[in-house]
Parts: structure tokens; C-alpha cells; sequence
């Protein structure tokens, strides 16, 4: 039998600690895991527990120890924070993985990049590919032909209809809507509850039904 592999959850906050839930409920079916810990910057949290789970440090724990058999997830809600953690680890060494809850089904057709985590009650239906380092949270629907970017975040009960195009760093809101054939661009940001029904420049902000940019560049 194959040993659970080491994992250290990168951020001790909120989307950290569904991360560890997930984790463990994916441990509940077959024992994947072996749960090691948060690394976390806040001076504050050092020696601390969360969610049961030991605060092990920051980034210097990972240049203490430099064990070859860890894996890292990065819980940052935060697109562009997160791809800087990510930058910053992978350059010393740190690989990271997907951690994708039970209740999930992926079929054959559908890829999906290390370091990205699929929350409880998310389907996919054929064809579609999903970037490294995204967060696609509770009860997200992802159809036929999509492809989301890296460092995305899809907040609950996304709606993607077929084609559409997320490209990197994109954040769709709770309840976010995207009709079929649509591109959002880089870095841009979808209010909760929008039906996009048009494309989207990259590092605009947007919001309404339908849809309507409300800033352009961040």
C-alpha cells in the first residue's frame, strides 16, 4: 500500500482551514494524507494551533528542513498574493499538489494543474482544463470545453457555461455566472452574483446582470 503523502498547507486562515477539511475528508475514504501542519508569516500564530493542526512557521521552516517527500497546497485567497508565495517557494525547492474533495467526480477528459484545490459539491461534465494554484470552492458547475487559468479563484455556485475562457489570476464572485463562449481576461475581478454575458478585459473590475465594467486596470 502506497504511504500518504506529507502535507503542508500554506496559509492558516480561512480558505486554509477548508483546505485541511478537504483534506481530511478526501483521508476519509483513503488515507492520501498525512496531515502536517500550516506554515503561516503572522508572528502572532507561532507555536499556536488551528483546527487542531500545529503552526510549524513561515517560509523558514521549508529552508530548515528541505524534506524531499513534503508537498505544499497554498491557501491565499488572494490571486496575486498567492502567486508570489508560489513563485517564492517554487524557487526553493517546494512542489506542490491538488487536493480535491471526495464528493467530487473528474472524469478522464478533465485536467486539472497541481496545487489547485476542488471543494465539496463541484462537477464537471467533459472536456475542460484547470490551471495550477486556483481555488474552485463549493458547488461550482464547470461544463464542457472550458479552460480556467492559473492563480483563478471561482467563489460558490460559479456557473461556466461551454467555452468559456477564464485567463490567469481571474476571481469570480458567490454565484457568478458566465454564458457560454465568453473570455474574461487576466487579473480581472467578477462581482458576486453577475451574469457575464459579454468578454471582459483583463484587470478590470465588473459586476451586474448583465454584466458591465465598473473599473478598467488594477
Amino acid at each position: 500500500m502506497k504511504k500518504p503523502t506529507k502535507l503542508v498547507i500554506v496559509g492558516a486562515g480561512g480558505l486554509g482551514r477548508e483546505a485541511l477539511a478537504t483534506a481530511r475528508a478526501a483521508n476519509e475514504i483513503r488515507k492520501r494524507w498525512k496531515l502536517m501542519g500550516f506554515l503561516d508569516a503572522d508572528p502572532k500564530l507561532r507555536g499556536r494551533e488551528v483546527a487542531g493542526m500545529p503552526i510549524l512557521g513561515g517560509d523558514d521552516w521549508w529552508r530548515r528542513h528541505q524534506d524531499s517527500s513534503v508537498r505544499f497546497f497554498c491557501a491565499i485567497g488572494n490571486p496575486g498574493i498567492r502567486a508570489k508565495v508560489v513563485e517564492r517557494l517554487s524557487g526553493e525547492g517546494a512542489r506542490f499538489v491538488s487536493v480535491i474533495h471526495p464528493s467530487v467526480s473528474v472524469p478522464e477528459s478533465v485536467e486539472v494543474a497541481a496545487g489547485t484545490i476542488v471543494m465539496a459539491g463541484t462537477r464537471f461534465t467533459t472536456d475542460a482544463k484547470v490551471g495550477a494554484h486556483s481555488i474552485l470552492y463549493l458547488n461550482c458547475a464547470i461544463t464542457h470545453d472550458v479552460e480556467i487559468g492559473d492563480f483563478c479563484l471561482l467563489g460558490s455556485g460559479c456557473n461556466l457555461s461551454g467555452a468559456v475562457v477564464l485567463e490567469s489570476g481571474v476571481q469570480l464572485g458567490t454565484g457568478a455566472s458566465v454564458l457560454p463562449q465568453r473570455k474574461i481576461g487576466a487579473w480581472a475581478t467578477i462581482g458576486a452574483g453577475s451574469v457575464v454575458t459579454k468578454d471582459i478585459p483583463a484587470r478590470s473590475t465588473a459586476a451586474g446582470v448583465p454584466c458591465r465594467v465598473i473599473r478598467q486596470g488594477k
